[in-house]
C-alpha cells in the first residue's frame, strides 16, 4: 500500500483518535464548503451568461429566432457561440479565482506530468471502456423513469443541417467540456481533497461531478465516469489522461449521433456496435497491460482509521456549500424529470 504525498499523516501523533477525527472533519467541511461554493458559482455563472448574452443581443436590436425550441430565442449559431463562451468563462474563471484566493499554485493543482505512451494509451482506453459500460446503469435509470410514467429523456442541444451549427455543436460538446470540466473536477476539486486521502478525493469529486449534471440519468453515468477519470489522474498525475478519456467519450457520442442523422438505421447500428466492441476490447487489453506493468496499479492510497470514508463524505456535503449543490442539483433533476 502506498500513501499519497498529499495526505497529511503521522504515525507518531499522540493526539487521541477522536480528537484527530473531529479535527479532520472540520478541515474537510471548511475545504469542501469553499469548493462547493466555487462549483455553485460556476454552475450559476454558466447558466446566467447565456441569459445575459440574450438580453444584450435583444437590447441592440436582435429580433430573435424562435424556429428551434429551447434555445431562448437565439439562432442556432448564436446559441452555440453563447453556450461555448459560457462554458469557458463560467467554469474556468471561478477555478482560477479559487486558486488565487487560496494561494494555490496552478502547476500543483493542474498536474500535467509526462506519461509513457503505452501507459497513457492504456489508461485512456481503460477509462473509455469504463465510461462505455457506465451507459448500462444510466439506461436502467431511464427505464425505471419510463416505468413510472416519465419520458426517460434528458436535455439535448438542438441540431440543424447547417455546417456552421454542426462545427459549433462539435466544439461545444467534444472540445470545451473535456477542458473546462477536467480543470474544475479533476483539477481544483480532486487536488484540494487529496490531502484527506486519495480514495475519498476520487469518490468525493465523482459525486460532485454527478450532481453537477443536474439530472438523475446523467448523475449515474457521470459518477462512474468521474470515478475512473479521477483514479487515472491520481495514478498518473496527469490531467491529459482524463481530458482524452472525456474527449473520446463525448466524441463517440457525437459520432454515433451523426451516424444516425446522416446515415441509415442499419449504418448507425453498425457504427454503434463496432465502436462499442472496439473500445471494450481495447479496454480489456489495457487492463491486462496495466496489471502486468504494475501489480499495484489498481490500489489507492492508504488512509487513517480514525475517520472512515462515510464520515468524510458526510463532512463533504454537510456544510452550506455542499447543501447548496445538493438542493440546486435536486431542483434541476426534478425539473428535467417533469419537463423533458
Amino acid at each position: 500500500m502506498y500513501y499519497s504525498p498529499n495526505y497529511q499523516y503521522s504515525q507518531y501523533n499522540n493526539t487521541p483518535p477522536y480528537v484527530l477525527a473531529q479535527c479532520e472533519k472540520r478541515k474537510i467541511r471548511k475545504t469542501s464548503n469553499g469548493l462547493c461554493w466555487t462549483l455553485f458559482a460556476g454552475m450559476v455563472l454558466m447558466s446566467g451568461l447565456i441569459i445575459v448574452c440574450t438580453f444584450y443581443l435583444k437590447a441592440f436590436g436582435y429580433k430573435g429566432d424562435y424556429s428551434s425550441p429551447n434555445i431562448m430565442g437565439l439562432s442556432p449559431v448564436l446559441f452555440y457561440l453563447a453556450s461555448g463562451t459560457s462554458y469557458l468563462i463560467g467554469l474556468a474563471v471561478p477555478v482560477f479565482l479559487y486558486f488565487a484566493i487560496k494561494h494555490i499554485k496552478v502547476s500543483s493543482a493542474l498536474p500535467f506530468e509526462k506519461v509513457g505512451f503505452l501507459e497513457g494509451a492504456a489508461c485512456v482506453f481503460f477509462g473509455s471502456a469504463v465510461c462505455m459500460l457506465a451507459n448500462i446503469p444510466a439506461n436502467v435509470v431511464a427505464q425505471i423513469q419510463k416505468a413510472f410514467g416519465f419520458s426517460g429523456n434528458i436535455p439535448e442541444y438542438p441540431i440543424i443541417d447547417d455546417w456552421r451549427v454542426l462545427v459549433l455543436y462539435f466544439v461545444t460538446i467534444v472540445i470545451i467540456p473535456p477542458l473546462t470540466e477536467e480543470l474544475l473536477f479533476r483539477g481544483m476539486i480532486l487536488h484540494s481533497l487529496r490531502k484527506f486521502g486519495d480514495g475519498f478525493a476520487i469518490v468525493g469529486s465523482a459525486l460532485l461531478f454527478g450532481l453537477y449534471h443536474g439530472n438523475f440519468i446523467q448523475f449515474v453515468f457521470a459518477f462512474i465516469a468521474g470515478l475512473i477519470m479521477a483514479f487515472v489522474v491520481v495514478r498518473t498525475n496527469s490531467l491529459w489522461i482524463s481530458i482524452f478519456i472525456h474527449f473520446i467519450n463525448n466524441g463517440i457520442s457525437v459520432g454515433i449521433e451523426m451516424a444516425k442523422r446522416f446515415g441509415s438505421t442499419d449504418f448507425s447500428n453498425i457504427v454503434n456496435t463496432t465502436v462499442v466492441l472496439s473500445i471494450l476490447a481495447l479496454g480489456t487489453v489495457s487492463i491486462i497491460y496495466l496489471i502486468i506493468k504494475d501489480k499495484h496499479f489498481f490500489r489507492t492510497a492508504g488512509s487513517n482509521v480514525y475517520l472512515p470514508l462515510s464520515s468524510k463524505l458526510g463532512a463533504l456535503f454537510f456544510n452550506p456549500g455542499g447543501i447548496a449543490i445538493i438542493v440546486f442539483s435536486l431542483i434541476t433533476s426534478v425539473n428535467v424529470l417533469l419537463n423533458y
